[in-house]
């Protein structure tokens, strides 16, 4: 079952100091399955950040996690028994452009999700100083796939949702960004760093860069149109959850023009 729960303030992220540890015969399904996968080194088995719980705190939230690996995440992606699901932890940012357009990335080809439809963001790593930071893994995923004036012409950055569960079993943040460029300027901005990424041998991560019009009606057309392609929260998240998710990302446009420090609104879970 997918919970969103819209929040006004960042979530903290809490790191067990043990790995996950699972049967030697559920890592060897895992090793299997990713030697069949990866046998052109398309893919890196590198560390990944799984919640063990979500959880309150005062009038915040904590995500209690623990390590694992880019393998068990593919693999239990698939797992029709989910014997060991990894709910992977990840950031992702509702970019909202100065003339109402929503942004969603198309995955491209190469990558373990061709041609999903999701917010541009990616999962939350250990920074080098070994700290745990959402908000800076979600401003540095907008960056790598969308380009540098993404995050250069950034007017307003806040928490509003929080992802449990789902088809995927992975929970995310969300953070409202307001963006100081139109839809077309967006656009053009990622295919031009797209075209440097290919010039440079670079792959991208997405093929093409959606904007949709911030209104109800024309995200449920979009959903519907896309629907084997759109990622497992964004139709819960933007349809059932409209009346607060259009006011929490409007509301982070708003405080762009006045340029205040916001005092908190009222959300709810869905």
């Amino acid at each position: 079952m997918l919970k969103i729960t819209f929040i006004n303030q960042d979530v903290r992220p809490a790191l067990s100091k043990s790995a996950m540890t699972f049967p030697d015969g559920y890592r060897s399904k895992v090793e299997t399955y990713w030697a069949r996968i990866s046998n052109n080194g398309q893919f890196f088995n590198g560390p990944v950040l799984a919640a063990s719980s979500v959880t309150p705190e005062g009038s915040g939230m904590v995500v209690e996690l623990s390590t694992t690996d880019y393998a068990h995440y593919l693999y239990a992606a698939q797992d029709l028994n989910h014997e060991f699901d990894c709910q992977a932890f990840f950031s992702a940012a509702a970019i909202l452009t100065s003339d109402n357009h929503l942004l969603f990335g198309e995955m491209a080809q190469h990558t373990s999700s061709p041609g999903r439809i999701q917010f541009p963001g990616g999962g939350v790593e250990i920074g080098a100083d070994g700290e745990l930071n959402a908000r800076m893994c979600c401003q540095r995923e907008v960056m790598e796939e969308l380009g540098p004036d993404f995050v250069r012409d950034i007017a307003w950055f806040r928490p509003f949702g929080l992802k449990c569960g789902g088809k995927d079993s992975t929970v995310g943040i969300f953070y409202a960004l307001s963006l100081d460029m139109t839809a077309g300027q967006a656009q053009n901005s990622f295919a031009s760093y797209r075209s440097k990424q290919l010039a440079d041998g670079e792959l991208p991560e997405f093929d093409r860069l959606h904007a949709v019009t911030f209104d109800l009606k024309t995200l449920s057309q979009f959903f519907r149109v896309n629907k084997g392609c759109i990622v497992d929260y964004l139709a819960p998240l933007l349809e059932d959850g409209w009346e607060d998710a259009s006011k929490a990302v409007r509301f982070c446009a708003t405080e762009t023009l006045s340029r205040h420090t916001p005092e908190p609104y009222a959300l709810k879970s869905r």
